[in-house]
């Protein structure tokens, strides 16, 4: 039987009491989480946990590449970052979240090595890696980061500003983007100006173009068993104006679905509900839980569910001038 790995978890700007409940609450869901949780310094942690009241002091020095759970007065409203737990907080919230960042953390390790000993032992340089849609997807996520991230393709430079919600590349390189695949070196922090000629489009383009590459399945960190819903709808224009894509923005906005649900209301093949479900993955826009939310209506209620979006979807296609 292999080890059980152990992660390392930081403490910053916690009170005492604070830190023993947690540690207490890991005493308790070790085995039931797929790794070890263990105490450490936050040079030596592989994740933080953060005062709210600290979160901006972490984000500017050397510990800012590091996943960080935001932890919260439960009276205030949840911050923006990646991952949050409000204070007091249960042993099932504690856990959940800490799921959420192993699923983070296999993306960056063990999925980025996967995809580099692929590349080196077959030399197949013709498709993006997991290793890019992985890298957008944190400095997406990452909403504190101003900074400008770079990335190398065969078709030119491609630069990321997740602030402004914006990437930026020449002509070329977006005219090749639109044709078909292009292979990207995941992204790193730039110091390299948006030179006159690159033009600035809207992230969940890029999501979306990206993603393309993987729509046989979800992205190696999403659960099929979860329910899935978004935070807010992605830009429009990079759907092409489908029916079946705006179908399931109005699905997915309206509350969490599984895929099943989702196949049979928005009548999508597959190839389109995973390629839909990643960008909005990557964007940032998904929310997905893989416990069953309470609000899931019975299934006997799709056939009533699906006339009431149908007549929201021919709305918004007339308001588009589609009909």
């Amino acid at each position: 039987m292999a080890q059980m790995q152990t992660q390392r978890l930081g403490f910053i700007g916690l009170g005492e009491d604070t830190v023993s409940a947690c540690l207490s609450m890991l005493k308790i869901i070790d085995g039931r989480s797929s790794v070890h949780w263990s105490q450490a310094t936050p040079a030596m942690a592989d994740v933080l946990m953060v005062s709210s009241l600290q979160e901006a002091q972490t984000s500017q020095d050397d510990l800012s590449q590091k996943p960080c759970i935001v932890i919260y007065p439960s009276s205030e409203e949840k911050p923006a970052s990646a991952f949050a737990l409000p204070h007091p907080f249960r042993v099932m919230q504690l856990l959940d979240v800490l799921d959420e960042v192993l699923r983070s953390l296999d993306t960056s390790s063990s999925h980025a090595e996967h995809n580099r000993e692929v590349s080196e032992s077959e030399g197949n340089s013709s498709l993006p890696s997991v290793d890019f849609c992985a890298s957008l997807y944190r400095v997406i996520n990452n909403k504190g980061s101003t900074e400008l991230y770079s990335s190398q393709s065969p078709e030119g430079l491609l630069l990321v500003k997740p602030g402004s919600h914006r990437f930026y590349a020449r002509p070329a390189l977006l005219h090749a983007l639109s044709a078909g695949p292009v292979s990207f070196s995941p992204l790193s922090p730039s110091s390299e100006p948006v030179s006159e000629g690159m033009v600035p489009r809207p992230l969940f383009e890029l999501a979306w173009l990206t993603g393309a590459n993987h729509c046989n399945d979800l992205l190696p960190w999403l659960d099929e068993d979860s329910h899935f819903k978004l935070s807010r709808w992605p830009s429009a224009a990079a759907l092409n104006k489908s029916r079946q894509l705006l179908s399931l923005c109005a699905l997915m906005t309206r509350r969490a679905l599984t895929l099943s649900e989702l196949k049979t209301l928005s009548h999508c093949d597959d190839k389109a509900l995973y390629h839909f479900i990643n960008a909005c993955e990557i964007s940032g826009l998904l929310v997905s839980q893989v416990r069953p939310p309470s609000a899931i209506a019975p299934s006997v209620q799709a056939g009533a569910e699906h006339h009431r979006l149908g007549g929201m979807i021919k709305g918004l296609r007339t308001r588009l001038g589609l009909s």
